[in-house]
C-alpha cells in the first residue's frame, strides 16, 4: 500500500512538473509554431513551374525572399497572418531569465538587394545580382552609375560637416561620390545597394578582373565651394 502510495505521488509529481515546464515553455512552443507556419508558407513558393514574371510579387522576410503568385495567394496569406499571430503570442509569453536574454535576435539583417521574380533552370526564384548574367550585369550598371553618382548634384552644400563620402568602384576605378542626408535618401541608399551588389557579382564572375580591392586614396573630406559639393583629395 505504501508503494502504490509512494507511485501515485511520483506520478502526480511528474504530472504537475510536466504542466509546469509546458508553462514556463510557452514562448518556445509558440515561436516553433509560428515558425512552422512560416515555413509551411514558403513551401508554397518553393518549385514553382515558371509563368511569366508580372504576374508575381515579392514577400520580404528578414531572412529571404518569398516570390509569390495568384495560384497560390489565398492559402499562403492565410498561413502568413496565422505565423504573425503565433509570433506576437509567443512575444507577449516571453520571459525574462527564463527564455533567454532575448524575445529574438535584435541585430541588423541585411538582405542583398533583389531584381524581381524570374525564370531559372525551369523554377520561378527571386533573383539575386548573382542570378544574372553578365551582360544584364553590365547593362544595369550602366544605367545606375550615372544616377548614383549624380544623385547629389544638385543639392545645395552650406555645411561641409553634414556631408559624408563613399566609393563607388566602376571596373578597377575607385570614384568617391558625396552623399547627404535628405528626404529621398532612401532611394539613393536602394540604388547604391543595387549598385554595389552588381559589381560584386562581376568582379565575381570575371575573377576579380586583375583589380586591386584596395582603393589607394580612401581618406577624403568635403568641402563647400560655391554652393556645391566638393570632395577634397
Amino acid at each position: 500500500m505504501k508503494k502504490t502510495f509512494l507511485l501515485v505521488c511520483s506520478l502526480l509529481t511528474m504530472i504537475v512538473l510536466f504542466y509546469a515546464c509546458k508553462k514556463d515553455n510557452k514562448y518556445e512552443e509558440l515561436s516553433q509554431l509560428a515558425d512552422m507556419k512560416l515555413q509551411e508558407a514558403i513551401k508554397f513558393a518553393e518549385n514553382q513551374p515558371c509563368k511569366p514574371a508580372e504576374e508575381w510579387r515579392v514577400d520580404t522576410f528578414s531572412y529571404r525572399y518569398v516570390a509569390v503568385h495568384p495560384s497560390f495567394e489565398k492559402e499562403y496569406s492565410t498561413l502568413i497572418k496565422e505565423y504573425r499571430k503565433l509570433f506576437e503570442q509567443a512575444n507577449k509569453a516571453y520571459k525574462p531569465g527564463k527564455n533567454g536574454a532575448l524575445v529574438y535576435d535584435t541585430s541588423p539583417v541585411v538582405l542583398p538587394p533583389h531584381f524581381g521574380a524570374r525564370c531559372k533552370d525551369g523554377k520561378m526564384i527571386v533573383s539575386l545580382a548573382t542570378d544574372l548574367e553578365l551582360v544584364e550585369i553590365n547593362q544595369r550598371l550602366e544605367v545606375l552609375f550615372p544616377k548614383v553618382r549624380d544623385f547629389f548634384k544638385d543639392t545645395p552644400c552650406t555645411n561641409p560637416s553634414k556631408w559624408g563620402v563613399i566609393t563607388l568602384r566602376k571596373d578597377c576605378e575607385f570614384i568617391p561620390i558625396a552623399i547627404t542626408d535628405t528626404p529621398n535618401f532612401r532611394t539613393f541608399a536602394e540604388m547604391e545597394q543595387q549598385y554595389s551588389s552588381l559589381n560584386a557579382a562581376k568582379i565575381w564572375l570575371t575573377q576579380g578582373m586583375d583589380c586591386s580591392s584596395v582603393n589607394p586614396n580612401s581618406s577624403k573630406t568635403v568641402v563647400c565651394l560655391d554652393g556645391k559639393a566638393t570632395i577634397k583629395l
